[in-house]
């Protein structure tokens, strides 16, 4: 690049003479055609003062950037370096001479040209905004912050609550807070929407719920706090504080003091701080936001927490690699004895606070991620993978692997064990992520049952006091909890404030008990989980069987309970076509017509959740229904139906059996059952292995026999006393029936005047691994190894059977398949759930 001007330097006559005032009317002129989009007319206009001052720099930027307007890639690098080595100082040249590289792909040299524009020009915005969408930065300090005078502490903890600080001095301040993950249907975690007005339109609405706290869990695009300050300026009265996270993957080999590691987390907390404070410019990097902060809203952030959820067996093995009681002795925070990852946390956290001091005066909380996993709590109930396996033997059980769980009771950290110094003017509290129906000892602690809250009885509440006790004296934040919508059901909880298996009103009422027994208990406030329902996310019973992963953002899972805990909700297709049980007929009797009959019309579709299927023409009155449904190939499966005598020439791998409206159910054959099904003189620890084992669709063949969709959702326990705990599980395939209206997981209707059946079948209950591309399970080749792979199409047979003699009545035989359009990107529409407007009325009422 260097060569090619001082070249083209050499050819210009520097010396020559030329008409300056015309030519710079010319160049005025092109420049303001340029920029309403004339492009012709500007590159006529800078010939024309290029040809009146060969020499003058200025028309040859502009030829070149018409060449860029007109993908000319070369002519453009040509023309700018004209102007280069007539003037080495015109950041414009050097702008655009990157543009053009970097448009050949030469992303090097692309990064020295941008460099170059901004040392002639340290404020040229576009030149720095393109070095961070490179991953870089441009080499250049930020400018220094002016330290003010006075300290800035906007926030601190004082006892067992928060406060922050108003024009008439301290206040209390009760968290009532929302979760905000930003990932829309579709989109990865990281893949930001980069717009204000969505995060306008958000913060109206959580201000709206009388929500007083926003939680981040990693820095946002500058969208977010562009939209958050002016938010806060023109609402003072409803203004949102942030609680903000800093997030962290674990270090490899669990090595919390790896130094490449310890560096990017430490990296990671200053770009926060100065994020905070509008002083940043973040370059893009894989997996986060970047861009430039300019936006100060550090006046309205309530607190730092650092890190996720850390993980038991990660702390564990860096607690084992620096063994023994250490102290820690830091300018804001000390541990006077304490286990290496406590010192370690207290330590970072000390960090972050002295950054901040020393970078802009400023102080506010501070705390770290925990949750019941590793609370500093003893619970007789769980015992350690040694400990059962110990048990096991003794009481003459057999042993089990302890699949997809955690040692909940065996590594502890402890906020109790930190101090603040002196120096420390906001305090240091505790941040607790709490659900109610995990871990096991929450619902098993015969203690924590005979708690007593405002709605009665709760495990919950129990534990919540319990926690309390041990931090007594400072401020305890539940940062995370809530109950999510799903028809899926990941544990089941005593009270009934299970891990999904709630339609909406259902949720709602958990999330307001939740809400207030956290309120109850005394602490210092509660954050819900979350703003938004997240394709992307995977639960411990699903995740398995969501293949490919990087899949799972394009396809809505409602079988999956880490998809819906969204106040906002996130739904699959069209909000004005989309079939609905008991719903508009129309929009059933708009789907395709698959199979036809005499008195029934078999109509088939999909979306992002569901395969809708409506039987055209059917009545529950006299008789009962028998769908086959063979979902991988004809030649597999069982070619006779529940109750139904005639044989199909297509094996089908489930039955969809509607007898009436209080029995209905969906069942699989049994070597196409991913999960252990239930069997007579199962011994109280059958379930332990959860997985089918071994299990592959078999070919083709005649008997009938269908498992049910049961899944053990708690597996069976064995405490520390020696008192043991029965499984528990749900039948998957058990349908509900009724309007949406009624319930959110309605899974089928007879409309009587419509003369319809109308059934929706989550994908998850059907085996299908991913929709948007027409994958489903193969076969099961080990424990926890599955195997997908793309399938034709579904082809269905459908039996009306009479009720008593079980004549077949009519029989549509399967025929055509169906195939539904891949996609990759999703039709989604969204709307506010009623736990929206629940918690808007409690929050309101405090």
């Amino acid at each position: 690049m260097f060569a090619l001007v001082a070249a083209l330097s050499a050819q210009v006559p520097l010396s020559a003479p030329c008409p300056r005032v015309p030519a710079a009317a010319a160049l005025d002129s092109a420049w303001q055609a340029y920029r309403r989009g004339a492009v012709a007319e500007a590159a006529r206009l800078f010939a024309t003062a290029d040809s009146l001052c060969p020499r003058a720099p200025g028309a040859q930027t502009g030829l070149g950037f018409v060449a860029l307007r007109q993908s000319r890639l070369a002519d453009a690098e040509q023309r700018f370096a004209r102007a280069l080595a007539a003037d080495s100082s015109d950041a414009d040249a050097w702008y655009g001479l990157g543009l053009a590289r970097l448009r050949r792909g030469e992303r090097a040299s692309a990064v020295l040209a941008f460099r170059s524009a901004l040392r002639r020009a340290p404020d040229y915005r576009d030149a720095a905004d393109q070095l961070l969408g490179l991953g870089v930065d441009s080499g250049l300090p930020l400018a220094p912050i002016a330290l003010p005078p006075e300290l800035r502490v906007p926030a601190r903890t004082a006892g067992e609550r928060f406060e922050v600080r108003t024009p008439q001095g301290w206040r209390p301040f009760y968290v009532k807070g929302i979760n905000l993950g930003a990932a829309l249907p579709g989109r990865f975690p990281s893949q930001f929407p980069a717009d204000d007005s969505t995060y306008a339109r958000w913060l109206e609405l959580m201000a709206g719920a009388n929500a007083n706290v926003v939680r981040l869990y990693t820095l946002f695009p500058p969208a977010f706090y562009r939209a958050l300050r002016r938010w806060n300026y023109s609402h003072p009265e409803h203004s949102l504080w942030l609680v903000h996270a800093v997030w962290a993957e674990p270090p490899p080999h669990h090595d919390y003091d790896l130094p490449a590691w310890k560096a990017d987390f430490r990296r990671e907390m200053r770009r926060v701080v100065d994020a905070v404070h509008g002083h940043a410019l973040v370059a893009t990097q894989r997996g986060r936001a970047w861009g430039r902060y300019e936006v100060d809203v550090s006046d309205h952030v309530l607190a730092f927490v650092l890190g996720r959820e850390w993980e038991p067996f990660s702390v564990g093995a860096y607690d084992r690699k620096r063994s023994g009681l250490r102290a820690y002795s830091g300018r804001f925070l000390a541990v006077d004895r304490g286990s290496a990852a406590d010192v370690w946390l207290a330590e970072q956290c000390d960090y972050l606070l002295a950054y901040e001091w020393d970078g802009y005066r400023a102080q506010r909380p501070i705390a770290y991620t925990n949750w019941p996993t590793l609370d500093p709590l003893h619970h007789p109930t769980e015992a350690s993978l040694a400990e059962e396996q110990a048990l096991r033997r003794r009481h003459g059980y057999p042993p089990n692997p302890r699949l997809k769980e955690y040692d909940n009771d065996l590594v502890a950290l402890d906020a109790m064990l930190v101090r603040t110094t002196p120096a420390d003017l906001a305090g240091y509290f505790a941040a607790y992520h709490a659900y109610p129906y995990y871990p096991d000892f929450v619902a098993l602690d015969s203690g924590y049952g005979i708690a007593k809250a405002a709605h009665g009885p709760s495990h919950y509440f129990g534990y919540l006091l319990d926690l309390k006790r041990h931090h007594a004296g400072r401020a305890l934040l539940i940062a995370e909890y809530g109950v999510p919508s799903s028809r899926g059901v990941s544990h089941l909880q005593p009270e009934g404030m299970d891990h999904g298996g709630l339609d909406e009103r259902q949720m709602a009422a958990v999330d307001v008990r939740l809400t207030q027994e956290i309120h109850d208990a005394g602490l210092a406030g509660g954050i819900v989980f979350s703003w938004l329902d997240e394709w992307f996310k995977h639960t411990w019973v699903r995740i398995d069987l969501e293949l490919p992963a990087e899949r799972t953002r394009l396809w809505h899972n409602v079988m999956d309970a880490e998809q819906h805990y969204g106040l906002l909700g996130e739904y699959a297709g069209n909000a004005a076509t989309t079939p609905q049980p008991g719903g508009d007929p129309g929009g059933w009797r708009g789907l395709e017509v698959l199979e036809r009959g005499h008195a029934v019309v078999l109509r088939v579709g999909a979306d992002a959740s569901y395969l809708y299927l409506a039987l055209d023409g059917a009545s529950l009155d006299s008789t009962r229904y028998v769908v086959g449904i063979d979902t991988y190939h004809p030649d597999r499966g069982e070619t006779t139906l529940p109750g139904v005598t005639l044989a199909s020439g297509v094996g089908f791998e489930f039955a969809l059996v509607l007898n009436d409206t209080t029995d209905a159910q969906l069942r699989v054959v049994p070597s196409y059952n991913p999960y252990v099904a239930p069997r007579a003189g199962d011994g109280p620890t059958a379930l332990d292995a959860f997985y089918n084992s071994g299990a592959t669709v078999e070919t083709s063949r005649r008997g009938g026999e269908r498992d049910s969709l049961f899944v053990a959702t708690n597996r069976w326990r064995i405490g520390r006393d020696g008192k043991t705990y029965p499984a528990r599980g749900v039948n998957r395939g058990r349908l509900r029936y009724g309007r949406v209206e009624g319930s959110s997981l309605a899974d089928w209707y007879a409309d009587r005047n419509a003369g319809l059946i109308e059934v929706r079948l989550a994908w998850g209950l059907l085996n299908v691994t991913d929709p948007s591309s027409r994958r489903v399970l193969r076969r099961i080749r080990s424990q926890e190894t599955f195997e997908a792979t793309v399938t034709d199409g579904f082809r269905f047979g459908v039996a009306a059977v009479a009720r008593g003699g079980g004549a077949v009545r009519e029989w549509l035989p399967a025929g055509t398949t169906y195939a539904w359009p891949a996609w990759d990107e999703p039709v989604w529409h969204e709307h506010l759930k009623p736990v929206y407007g629940a918690l808007r009325d409690v929050w309101g009422a405090w």
